[in-house]
């Protein structure tokens, strides 16, 4: 049996857990028997499920796979293929739903995807959350890239809140924002710190649905700058100083320098006496209105054409490691 080079109760980021996580979020791309082939060849030696929402929910295409050992059950769920459109900025897809608990809302079409597996037999039986409830005393880890990120962090909040199951970490690879700043808020006050973003360089998937759409990142955000040196971040509900950051670094502009032009810009438009915060927050969402409509058109154009986004060249490249199948990470 492999010995897997993995901490099943790490508190603070562990970079052994990233590149075993990162591996999972990756090999979720692929088919059941390499999923498993990988699985086992990690440690993740006993039951092991691959779940598929396509063919049984109708326009539903979520998938992804949960294995276990004696200390840990991992949930990677996969990503939007990168030939496939994404709609995630639509008026439809990026409304504000409800969800299982009753603080916050969070984007309808995310949400979606994980209720298509979520509760109900999946193929012959249910999974999820029922791998969960059936756990024992196994630590519980979730991962995923793009949308696989999105619904790690929903499948995340929905077995703490709805499911009362204890979520040892997260950790997601170029993930879109999830939730408003109730549920972001409520999140982070849970497990937030046990929550890892990682984001590379101008990876636009990160910066969408917008700050001013009334969506927040929330956790502990691990930057990947142009040079690829890493940058840990502070753990916190994202603000408007943090979203402008990240606005900014898309475009590979120096974020201090930019910010205080603006914040110097939203003062003389307040004239001194009114409020440059509130100046500073409308100009960010105009600068986000003019960027909505090329970032739909990039993101329809499927992910593989998005720069710095894909998880084998870039994220698991930026880790230091590489899609290990018959071998250890």
């Amino acid at each position: 049996m492999a010995v897997l080079d993995f901490d099943p109760q790490a508190t603070v980021l562990s970079l052994r857990n990233a590149r075993v996580l990162a591996q999972a979020a990756a090999v979720s791309y692929e088919d059941r028997p390499t999923c498993e082939q990988w699985a086992r060849a990690q440690g993740f030696d006993e039951d092991f499920d691959f779940f598929s929402s396509t063919g049984v929910i109708r326009n539903s295409d979520t998938q992804g796979f949960v294995a276990q050992n004696r200390q840990v059950v991992l949930i990677a769920f996969r990503g939007t293929q990168p030939n496939q459109p994404i709609d995630w900025l639509s008026d439809f897809e990026a409304s504000h739903e409800t969800w299982g608990h009753p603080v916050g809302k969070v984007h309808k079409g995310f949400y979606e995807a994980l209720r298509a597996v979520w509760g109900h037999p999946v193929g012959p039986k249910e999974i999820l959350p029922a791998r969960l409830l059936t756990r024992g005393d196994r630590a519980v880890w979730i991962t995923g890239h793009s949308l696989g990120g999105a619904l790690a962090e929903l499948c995340a909040a929905q077995a703490s809140f709805v499911s009362h199951v204890p979520v040892q970490g997260v950790y997601t690879f170029g993930q879109p924002r999830v939730g408003d700043d109730a549920f972001a808020q409520a999140v982070h006050g849970a497990f937030g710190v046990r929550i890892f973003r990682f984001v590379n360089d101008r990876d636009i998937v990160p910066r969408v649905p917008f700050f001013g759409m009334g969506y927040r990142h929330y956790g502990c955000e691990i930057f990947f700058d142009h040079q690829q040196k890493q940058q840990d971040g502070s753990t916190c509900v994202e603000n408007l100083s943090g979203a402008l950051r990240m606005a900014l670094l898309a475009l590979n502009l120096d974020p201090i320098q930019e910010a205080a032009k603006m914040i110097a810009e939203a003062t003389i438009k307040s004239g001194f006496l009114g409020n440059p915060l509130a100046v500073l927050q409308e100009m960010v969402q105009a600068r986000e209105n003019i960027a909505l409509g090329a970032s739909k058109a990039l993101l329809a154009a499927g992910t593989e054409n998005i720069a710095d986004h894909d998880m084998r060249t870039n994220y698991l490249a930026r880790l230091g490691t590489k899609l290990a199948l018959g071998q250890t990470a």
